[in-house]
């Protein structure tokens, strides 16, 4: 009673199944809600904020720089 004699094999494919089982029940719900339009893709930003956003991002990276020297 004490040997197991499960195939290898079958464990491994046993394991990616219970992987890969709920992984595409979960893209398969996705995609059902996206046709029926219950779930909507979001708007893309204006080019003109996209571009605002980068150089204030831009400037708080500089900004943190300068204050670290200064603490030197």
């Amino acid at each position: 009673m004490d040997d197991s004699t499960a195939n290898p094999i079958f464990i491994v494919l046993l394991g990616i199944l219970r992987c890969l089982v709920p992984l595409i029940i979960m893209l398969g719900i996705s995609y059902l809600l996206k046709r029926l339009g219950l779930i909507k893709e979001s708007p893309q930003l204006p080019e003109e904020i996209a571009y605002e956003e980068g150089l204030e991002e831009e400037k708080d990276e500089t900004n943190s720089i300068e204050g670290e020297q200064a603490n030197e």
